[in-house]
């Protein structure tokens, strides 16, 4: 019996000298990929956000999106400009469950104009709507945001 303890002590200190040969063979080469020169590391695009806050400044403060049929989608966009002195990061763009949203996940960069795409569905609502558009990202507030209008009309 001690002779198969030995045996499976011996069978597990191999298997693991083996595991950390072949690991220590996948680190070098994720090392040597990720190893780049100054001048490489200096062309990324890296968010200049250190020490600065972005400011998000809307085009306008409330949008007119007209009149809708109730169970139409409505698709428009909205502008904003990044006016701070840092890149702009957006964590989340948020309005209502009635909205879907879309906008660049990249950093935008100081003076850079950007676009929210709206898309409302009016199923289910009647009568004037009006809908926040909130923007959470590095600035000061936190969030910033917009409103837009639309009128829904019952489909006769």
């Amino acid at each position: 019996m001690p002779y198969l303890y030995f045996i499976l002590s011996i069978i597990c200190f191999i298997s693991c000298q083996t595991s950390k040969k072949s690991s220590g063979i996948k680190t070098e080469a994720a090392v040597q990929e990720v190893n780049t020169t100054k001048d490489e590391l200096l062309e990324l695009d890296v968010p200049d956000t250190i020490g600065k806050l972005a400011k998000v400044v809307f085009d306008s403060s409330k949008y007119e999106f007209g009149t809708v049929y109730e169970g139409d989608r409505v698709q428009r966009e909205i502008f904003f400009t990044n006016k701070g002195p840092g890149d702009l990061v957006i964590e989340l763009i948020t309005a209502c469950e009635c909205t879907q949203l879309d906008w660049s996940r990249l950093p935008i960069k100081k003076d850079q104009r950007s676009r929210i795409s709206i898309e409302y569905n009016s199923k289910g609502k009647n009568g004037p709507q009006i809908v926040d558009v909130d923007i959470i990202a590095n600035t000061e507030p936190i969030v910033t945001g917009t409103k837009f209008f639309i009128n829904v009309k019952k489909k006769e």
